[in-house]
């Protein structure tokens, strides 16, 4: 699969460049600022709530704003990278990004905040296909799946700050104003990028004897049509159960008997196992096939869920079971990510990768919003846990295919 440089040959390197070590901090960087903008909204939820007087059916349709926008980038223009680049697709998504949430501190209603949160979703979601493309061709062939998941990893580390500095500053300044710090930290990012991307279009890739043309279509030619239904599966699966932890995290910390700030700070901790767990995974890739370690991963965090919702525990034993969950859930998850780079040729990866984004966050739409509704109707934490177990076992078994596919490509 050929990967690209700016004025250069679209072979990957043989070792790690510097403009390839800048490419991967700065996509890191800009994940981070898609980790702040995403989970802010969980964690300033109960706030929103309270100030508003809506319940979690409502705020379960804000946290569903975000990840319509995220659908709508990832599928309709996320795919534009793989026709005019990757730098020109990633600056029009974080100006989509930082006017969305600066605006999102002024906004007055439910419907202007659901507006707004489209919006910024459609920046994320198109950065997050056009980011996962770009890191994969920029390193080495052997180290793809590291820098993939490493920069994956920005989301979670920016989270678990945004948990932290939210738990301090929320009190005193309220979640307007938060609103509007976070939307300032994208447009910082917006000049770097603009000034450390190279500017390239992916050449097609006919070695394995496909048509070069790009699109949708191509998702669905004889090679790729089983890893593409595999990997949509995954996403669709993951990402139900991952957004209804991340968008819940909070308030269900608060429902097992925790305080609100000792909430928040659960949440920061489930980020900061998600860090730790994503860093792990993105290492191990090196030396376990994803297919593997991904399932592994993911059946840990299905334990680890029922005990969290069926054992009464302590306030630190609370607390370091939502760390386990961040470690084996997101960190599992996430290596989805690189495995959808490796599925993938360079001259559809951003096609390949950003509409199974945008299939991926109808589940992560009806995620946080079963569970809200399931939470409005006094349904048992042992339940609610168990029953997002059935979506997590079924995104290990796909991605266990996608793999199994891509080194199989007649199966």
């Amino acid at each position: 699969m050929a990967g690209f440089h700016a004025g250069e040959s679209t072979a990957s390197p043989v070792d790690w460049t510097r403009r390839a070590i800048a490419t991967v901090a700065l996509c890191f960087a800009i994940n981070m600022a898609d980790g702040v903008d995403v989970t802010i909204l969980s964690f300033i939820a109960p706030r929103i709530q309270q100030d508003w007087s809506i319940g979690p059916d409502v705020m379960g349709t804000l946290f569903s704003a975000g990840l319509l926008g995220m659908a709508i980038g990832g599928m309709f223009i996320a795919p534009l990278a793989d026709k005019f680049g990757r730098r020109k697709v990633i600056l029009v998504a974080l100006a989509l990004m930082s006017a969305g949430m600066l605006a999102s501190g002024f906004a007055a209603s439910v419907s202007q905040l659901f507006t707004l949160r489209v919006i910024v979703g459609a920046g994320i979601g198109t950065v997050l296909a056009a980011m996962a493309a770009l890191a994969s061709e920029s390193a080495p062939e052997r180290h793809r799946s590291l820098a993939v998941g490493l920069v994956q990893a920005g989301y979670p580390f920016a989270a678990v700050f945004t948990g932290l500095l939210v738990a301090q500053l929320l009190p005193i300044y309220g979640w307007h104003a938060l609103l509007i710090g976070a939307g300032g930290i994208t447009v910082f990012l917006f000049p770097l990028a603009w000034v450390l991307l190279g500017d390239s279009v992916p050449a097609a890739d006919g070695a394995n004897g496909e048509a070069v043309k790009g699109g949708v279509r191509s998702l669905f030619s004889p090679l790729l049509r089983g890893r593409t239904l595999a990997l949509w599966g995954a996403v669709f699966f993951g990402l139900m159960v991952l957004y209804f932890i991340v968008s819940w995290i909070t308030k269900l910390a608060i429902e097992a008997g925790l305080s609100e700030t000792n909430g928040i700070y659960a949440g920061a901790l489930y980020n900061f196992g998600a860090f730790s767990g994503t860093v792990a995974m993105s290492f191990l890739a090196v030396r376990v096939p994803l297919g593997k370690l991904v399932p592994t991963m993911l059946c840990g965090a299905a334990v680890a869920m029922v005990w969290f919702g069926s054992v009464e525990m302590s306030v630190a034993g609370t607390m370091v079971n939502a760390f386990l969950i961040g470690v084996l859930l997101q960190g599992g998850y996430n290596g989805v990510w690189p495995l959808a780079a490796e599925t993938y040729p360079s001259h559809v990866r951003a096609t390949g990768i950003g509409w199974a984004i945008g299939i991926g966050r109808s589940g992560a739409i009806v995620g946080p919003f079963i569970g809200g509704q399931l939470m409005a109707a006094k349904v048992s934490l042992p339940i609610l846990f168990s029953a997002y177990c059935v979506p997590l076992l079924a995104c290990a078994t796909c991605a266990f295919a996608v793999q199994r596919l891509s080194r199989n490509p007649a199966n």
